[in-house]
């Protein structure tokens, strides 16, 4: 078509004002919305979004919170996150309002790493309904005490005998521990060993995973359209996803394979896999292609690396903090004496093992910032708007800080009014009562949160009956070689830096326990090699 000059005028204003729309639309893409919780400055364009790579992220939601108050937003391009610091909204919009709220944001960068087989990850639909059904039926408390609870005591009583032989080493014995009792009850299988495929598959799949997904890793793609423009190719982060996804899927099939390899030799045994493989367990949504085998792995990322990055915490707060020990071991000698050593069948007995384990989740928990949830549909929380689509975070350490004078203090003293365990809590409409956030809220929280404080229950139990966890001594200066309690890695999913500690028997008569104990399990151990 030919501009004519009469039609000249016309066209050059109809482009001016395009382009001062444009100008102006662009201006306020990134600027904070009426109605939205406050927050931080915006900047044109990019919102809030430098702020947000901050690797102590997760410390800053809660200065914001104490700046802005305890419900606040950050923009970052196009998108909203809504930062809920207050128990009383996570209770009132998470667990209340849990409908709208159980869904996870729209992720490129996650949806490449997952590709919608790993369950944490889907969105609150039917698929995920039946996974987490299916999940809680067999993590059940009555399983968890029962057969499966003599595994796992078996388990943590080879791993008291590892610190006995080799203490220095105490990261990777426990380590092979989690991974081997969350392999026996969903594979069948046992790691007898620190490189067993059944103790390494799942933290070479979690440091995949964490490369992929760890904030500040990747380009917000769906905050700021124009990434998309960058070919996939090009993109380190699609790399990594792509990366993760494919080290996921082949290990998990390897596992499933090894599970039908022992099957098709008549070795039929009582784990998650064989249960569905005979079909004696079914989905209401089925799975096809390679999603049981993710599904089962997924359960096997959550229950082996969390745990034991919780035990290294414990152990780190535990040798810096003598006297929390001197009470504990009072109350563990009082009831079992040296010649037994404790099960979970003492729980109640033991109370301060329980506030030992809560204050470890609590001062530093595996996930600080989170695991982001999304909201589905406009909502109104105090005249605030909650948008459709915003991204919510529950940021567990902030939360688990607010509650408590001197939150950052270790003490845990401070739970000797909690007696129960996090799941009697979080499902309470006694809100300001919640002992703390290490395993999320509402629908979405941990579905393995039983199998977890179990797991490190009985551990931190059977430490404390058999040792003294103390700091490491300098062999040339005999002094004792400091442990930084801040020295925390720089990922999603974080625990302590290496650090060293010694394990010291308590008594001739412990050791002699120790290795009692270990010739008592070592048949039913053996049935799962």
């Amino acid at each position: 078509m030919t501009i004519t000059s009469d039609q000249f005028p016309y066209f050059w204003a109809l482009s001016t004002l395009g382009i001062i729309y444009a100008f102006f639309k662009l201006l306020r893409f990134g600027r904070r919305e009426k109605h939205l919780p406050p927050g931080p400055p915006t900047y044109p364009i990019i919102g809030n979004a430098h702020l947000i790579v901050d690797k102590n992220l997760y410390k800053k939601f809660k200065d914001w919170s104490e700046q802005y108050g305890e419900v606040f937003s950050l923009k970052i391009g196009r998108g909203t996150m809504i930062v809920l610091n207050s128990r009383r909204a996570v209770y009132d919009l998470i667990d209340k309002r849990s409908a709208m709220y159980s869904s996870r944001p729209n992720d490129e960068q996650f949806r490449t790493t997952f590709k919608g087989e790993n369950f944490a990850n889907l969105n609150a639909d039917p698929s995920w309904r039946s996974q987490r059904k299916m999940t809680a039926r067999f993590l059940a408390p009555s399983k968890l005490d029962g057969d499966l609870g003599k595994i796992s005591e078996a388990e943590v009583t080879a791993l008291i005998h590892d610190l006995l032989v080799s203490p220095e080493e105490f990261s990777k014995h426990i380590g092979r521990s989690t991974a081997s009792f969350a392999a026996i009850a969903l594979f069948g299988q046992r790691a007898k060993s620190h490189d067993d495929f059944w103790a390494t598959g799942v933290y070479t799949v979690m440091e995949a995973i964490n490369r992929a997904i760890s904030p500040g890793t990747y380009l917000p793609s769906e905050q700021f359209p124009i990434f998309k423009l960058i070919p996939k190719r090009w993109s380190s982060a699609n790399i990594r996803a792509e990366e993760s996804f494919s080290i996921s899927t082949n290990i998990w099939t390897e596992a499933r394979e090894r599970v039908e390899s022992r099957r098709n030799q008549g070795d039929k045994r009582e784990s998650l896999m064989d249960q569905l493989l005979d079909g004696n367990s079914k989905f209401d949504v089925p799975l096809s292609g390679t999603k049981l085998a993710h599904f089962v792995g997924t359960l096997m990322e959550a229950a082996s690396e969390t745990s034991a990055l919780s035990m290294r915490t414990h152990i780190m707060f535990l040798a810096t903090h003598p006297w929390v020990q001197d009470k504990a071991q009072k109350e563990i000698d009082a009831l079992c004496g040296v010649d037994r050593v404790p099960t979970f069948s003492d729980f109640k007995d033991l109370p301060y093992i329980n506030c030992v384990m809560k204050e470890g989740l609590r001062i530093r928990p595996v996930v600080p910032t989170g695991i982001p949830h999304s909201c589905t549909e406009d909502n109104w929380y105090e005249g605030m708007l909650i948008p459709k689509n915003a991204t919510i975070m529950i940021p567990q350490w902030a939360l688990s800080q607010s509650q408590y004078d001197d939150p950052n203090t270790y003490n845990p003293d401070r739970y000797l009014n909690h007696p129960g365990l996090a799941l009697d809590y979080a499902g309470s409409s006694d809100y300001q009562n919640r002992d703390h956030y290490a395993y999320g809220a509402g629908r979405r929280i941990c579905a393995g949160i039983q199998l977890a404080e179990r797991t490190q229950w009985r551990m931190l139990a059977r430490f404390l009956w058999a040792f003294r966890i103390e700091q490491a001594v300098d062999k040339e200066t005999g002094e004792k070689i400091d442990i930084d309690l801040d020295a925390f890695e720089d990922k999603l999913i974080t625990g302590p830096m290496p650090f060293q500690v010694r394990f010291t028997p308590r008594s001739q008569r412990h050791v002699e326990i120790i290795r009692k104990e270990l010739d008592d399990v070592s048949e039913l151990l053996k049935k799962w090699e």
